[in-house]
C-alpha cells in the first residue's frame, strides 16, 4: 500500500465512510490487504483507528444536520435506526468521549513478594515432627 493509499482510505474514514465501502474504490486495495498492513504495522494500525474515530464524530455531525430536515413518519424511523447505530459505534469507537461508563487507566503495581523470614530465626522443622511423633494422645471416649 503507497502513501496516497493510506492518506485516501484515512480521508474516507475521517469523513465517516465505512472501511467496507473505501475498499470497494478499484484504485484501493481491498479491507482484506488493508487489515493485514495493519497487523504489520502499529503505526498505521493506530492511524486507521484514529481515522475511525474522527469519523464518529462527522456522522454524529450529519445526524444534527439530518435533524434539522423535517421527515415523513417513514424516513423518520428509518433515520432513527440510522442514529441508533451510528450513537452505538461512537460509544465503542470513541468511549472516553461517548461511553456510558467512564473509563479510567489504573495502574497499580502487581508485584507480589514471598517471604520466609529470616532463616536464623526458623524452627527446626525435624525438631516438630519429632516431638508431634512422641506426644501422648489421651484416649478419645468410645462412641
Amino acid at each position: 500500500m503507497d502513501t496516497k493509499q493510506v492518506t485516501e482510505i484515512i480521508k474516507r474514514l475521517e469523513l465517516g465512510e465505512p472501511l467496507s465501502k473505501i475498499t470497494r474504490d478499484k484504485k484501493l486495495p481491498d479491507a482484506s490487504t488493508v487489515y493485514r498492513y495493519c497487523r504489520e504495522d502499529e503505526e498505521l494500525q493506530k492511524k486507521i483507528m484514529a481515522a475511525r474515530q474522527t469519523g464518529v464524530f462527522t456522522l454524529l455531525d450529519k445526524i444534527a444536520e439530518d435533524m434539522e430536515i423535517p421527515k415523513t413518519p417513514q424516513e423518520t424511523h428509518f433515520l432513527r435506526e440510522k442514529w441508533s447505530h451510528i450513537r452505538w459505534m461512537a460509544s465503542k469507537l470513541a468511549a472516553k468521549t461517548f461511553g456510558d461508563k467512564l473509563q479510567q487507566d489504573i495502574k497499580q503495581d502487581t508485584t507480589i513478594t514471598v517471604s520466609w523470614g529470616n532463616p536464623n530465626d526458623m524452627v527446626d522443622a525435624k525438631k516438630i515432627v519429632e516431638e508431634i511423633q512422641t506426644t501422648a494422645v489421651p484416649s478419645l471416649p468410645n462412641n
